[in-house]
Parts: structure tokens; C-alpha cells; sequence
């Protein structure tokens, strides 16, 4: 190969990361938009659930290498469709996270004794929350997607829980994906780029990882069925005889 052959294909392949990086930007920029959109049209409380399920859908699509997904036609889809758990589960979350802020704050008036022991009691419960919501856009959406009756807002949570207590590496790792990054925004002086990207890289590697740890195919025997699977197991087919 010559000088020139090979100076062209460095300067090709060159060209073409710099277009993938400059793609993935701008699919990230709308990714953001759109769910910020989506949120404020279910009135931001019940909203943030149906957005965020059709943001990880976008992402774990990017995550199994579709690059070129109609951002917003995929999460208006998604918005419609998983609507009603999605709404609930956004709901109490939010509600979670209000009343342990505030028993955090009524505790800081007790005793020594007893604002201490009620204080490690709101940690332990945002932790496990912690453990649970990185979960909870992928557990609707397959649990929704799947050919089985809706499943309920407690079994969601408990599925999202027991999901990230039994792989703590890959729930520590979301956790600081999804605390990391706008922190780092934050310490870099750049808070002007949270709600233009904030959302978005979270989102992409949050769904990068769980397609990894929890690829459909691999899916445990306890998990719903895919919707692509028209049949169910042997084994579940004589539980429900049973």
C-alpha cells in the first residue's frame, strides 16, 4: 500500500468518527429534548415515569447497535403505550424521595438518639430506592411488552429491587452513571449543559450496560416472556395446569 493509499484511509476513517461522535451528539441533544418534552406534557410528576421508558428504549436500541432510531417517534410510542404503570411508578417514586427529604428534615429537631436512628433508617431506604429506580424503565417496559396480564405496581418495584441486589457491581455502576455525570457538570462550571445533555448520556450508558448484564435471551426463568415468543415454557404451562 502506498503513502498516499494508506494517508487516504487514515484520513476516511478519521472523518468518519469524527461524523459517528457529531451523530451520537445530536442524538443525544434530542434524546434530551424529547424527554424534557414528554415530562412536561404528563404535568413533570406524571410524566417523568412514560419518559423515561421510551428515553431507555431509544437507548437500549443505540445500545444493541440500531444508530439510526426515529428518536421521536419511538418515545411518543413508548409514552402511549406504557403510560399507565410508568405514570404510577413515577408518582411514587417521586413521593418516595419527598417523604424520606422531609423525615430527614423533621429528624434534624429530635434527639441525639432518636434523630440518629431515624436518620440511618431514611439512609438504608434511599439506598435500596437507589438500588431500585436505575431498574425500573426496563422492568416496565419488558413486563409491559411481554404476553402476560399488567403486572402490578409492587411487583414492579420488588422485580427492580431483587434485580439490583443480586448484581451490585452493575448497581453501583448505574448509580454513579446517574449521580456522576451531572456532578461532574456541576464541578466542571458547566450547569448550562444539563438540560441540553444531562438526561441523555445517562441514559445512553445506563442502557449500554443493562443490554450487556440483562440481554432479552438471557432473561431469568422468573422474568416475563418476550412478546416475540408466541409460546409459553413446558414447565410454566404445567404450573398454571396445576
Amino acid at each position: 500500500m502506498s503513502p498516499r493509499t494508506s494517508g487516504t484511509g487514515l484520513g476516511g476513517g478519521l472523518l468518519s468518527g469524527v461524523d459517528a461522535l457529531l451523530h451520537l451528539a445530536v442524538q443525544l441533544v434530542w434524546l434530551n429534548l424529547w424527554w424534557t418534552l414528554l415530562t412536561l406534557r404528563g404535568g413533570i410528576v406524571l410524566g417523568l415515569g412514560p419518559a423515561s421508558v421510551g428515553a431507555h428504549a431509544v437507548a437500549s436500541a443505540w445500545a444493541r447497535g440500531e444508530r439510526d432510531v426515529d428518536v421521536r417517534a419511538t418515545m411518543c410510542a413508548r409514552w402511549r403505550a406504557h403510560r399507565r404503570p410508568a405514570s404510577a411508578a413515577g408518582l411514587l417514586s417521586a413521593a418516595l424521595l419527598a417523604s424520606l427529604a422531609m423525615t430527614w428534615w423533621l429528624s434534624r429537631s429530635q434527639a441525639p438518639i432518636p434523630a440518629a436512628v431515624t436518620q440511618g433508617l431514611v439512609l438504608l431506604a434511599a439506598l435500596l430506592l437507589a438500588v431500585t429506580l436505575p431498574y425500573l424503565a426496563l422492568v416496565i417496559a419488558r413486563s409491559a411488552d411481554a404476553a402476560a396480564p399488567p403486572a402490578r405496581l409492587s411487583h414492579l418495584f420488588a422485580t427492580g429491587l431483587a434485580l439490583g441486589m443480586a448484581r451490585p457491581v452493575l448497581s453501583l455502576a448505574l448509580i454513579v452513571i446517574w449521580l456522576g455525570w451531572p456532578l461532574a457538570l456541576l464541578a466542571s462550571g458547566w450547569p448550562g449543559l444539563l438540560p441540553v445533555i444531562g438526561v441523555g448520556v445517562p441514559f445512553a450508558a445506563s442502557a449500554w450496560c443493562l443490554e450487556r448484564a440483562l440481554p432479552r435471551a438471557a432473561a431469568p426463568p422468573h422474568d416475563p416472556l418476550p412478546a416475540h415468543d408466541p409460546a409459553p415454557h413446558p414447565t410454566h404451562a404445567s404450573e398454571r395446569t396445576s
